[in-house]
């Protein structure tokens, strides 16, 4: 579509900030041929300070991280004849310390990825371990909630294993993994894993008066990092610039669950390439067969509809609104994100919020997301 009137979107936007549904927010709407919108609103903190948020801000995007790292790094090591689907978590994870080993043959790749493995939601990490290493075997000694492939149960504790597993594939950590696979061939320059320590993303980390040639008396660049909120559970302090999620937090920062920061230029790059299903301007990240795969509903026979990795819009309602059609696919982040591509015209939505500084159980985004991807659709299609 050439001409996108992007006029209702940003009054919708406006409302948003006016009624506390996020203080600030980033939105970028385009389709297999290009961006055709792109803008940022209101302030990336409220507190302690009001700060401007820009179109560099960098949001952390939470689970969206699911769809934008190890979701592309499995498909690759699929593709690529690494992994199968098939493949069961016997074959990664040792027995050692697990209380059914027997249950490892029961799960395999596929269950992780579309979120029917029947392991727990979530649960605290850092209560159950003291290490990283440890982190399989807690999540295995936990219940299983439904028999795997039964049913659709959302895991993030699946794809911390997911992402795990893709480093023992690769003998590669997955920040490397999803650099060189994803970001680094797509040129998302500001995109990546544990930003305050990450100079790639964050120009500030890492600077030094005599490295960068400035004088102590003026001040150091000022980082620009979307605020999420005061974290209670386990670090006692206001988080910026660091992962939201706890558990990767505990796991340090790098996860399959959540930990990516990107901008709304960055993640526009990145929702162009699934409109163009999987590759942009001659760069492949997965073979048009195997992206087709994964962003069917794989889980027809429940409400829920997930592919591979990807959420489906299937029979029930979910944050792309009504009109984005059946198999349209993407996701969302807690914190405040989502990423959506209609399966019929190729159009994309990605809108970033930090939704969480006002505290996470600030739900309004919920009902207000559908109707910004209501209103993108109905511009694109001239409703």
């Amino acid at each position: 579509m050439a001409n996108f009137n992007p006029e209702r979107i940003e009054q919708l936007i406006k409302q948003g900030l006016e009624e506390q549904i996020f203080p600030g927010a980033a939105i970028a709407v385009g389709d297999k041929n290009g961006e055709l919108y792109r803008a940022h609103f209101g302030k990336r903190a409220i507190v302690p300070d009001e700060l401007p948020l820009t179109e560099d801000t960098l949001f952390d995007i939470a689970s969206v991280t699911k769809i934008v790292s190890p979701t592309m790094v499995a498909l690759k090591l699929i593709d690529t004849g690494r992994l199968s689907l098939d493949d069961t978590m016997d074959k990664f994870f040792s027995t050692a310390g697990i209380n059914d080993p027997a249950m490892l043959k029961t799960i395999n790749v596929k269950h992780l990825m579309t979120h029917t493995s029947g392991i727990s939601a979530h649960i605290h990490l850092w209560d159950l371990c003291k290490t990283r290493t440890q982190v399989p075997a807690a999540i295995f000694n936990l219940p299983l909630k439904s028999v795997p492939g039964e049913k659709v149960s959302y895991s993030c504790l699946g794809y911390i294993l997911l992402g795990m597993i893709c480093e023992k594939v690769a003998g590669i950590g997955l920040a490397t993994l999803a650099d060189n696979i994803i970001f680094a061939p797509l040129q998302m320059k500001r995109t990546g894993y544990n930003p305050k320590a990450n100079p790639k993303i964050n120009p500030v980390a890492g600077m030094s008066p005599i490295a960068n040639n400035w004088r102590k008396d003026i001040p150091k660049p000022e980082e620009n990092f979307a605020a999420t909120e005061y974290d209670k559970a386990l670090r006692g302090r206001d988080v910026s610039g660091e992962v939201h999620d706890e558990n990767a937090f505990f796991i340090g920062g790098v996860s399959g669950n959540a930990g990516i920061f990107s901008t709304i230029g960055d993640m526009s790059i990145y929702a162009r390439m699934l409109a163009n299903r999987g590759s942009l301007e001659g760069v492949q990240i997965i073979s048009k067969k195997l992206f087709d795969d994964a962003v069917i509903n794989h889980t027809d026979h429940n409400e829920e509809g997930r592919g591979l990795g990807f959420a489906v819009k299937g029979r029930m309602p979910v944050s792309c609104g009504k009109i984005f059609p059946v198999g349209s696919y993407g996701h969302t982040g807690f914190t405040g994100t989502c990423v959506w591509v209609d399966c019929e015209t190729s159009q994309y939505v990605v809108l970033l919020t930090n939704r969480v500084h006002f505290g996470r159980e600030n739900n309004k985004l919920i009902p207000f997301r559908s109707i910004v991807h209501n209103a993108c659709a109905e511009i694109y299609r001239g409703i």
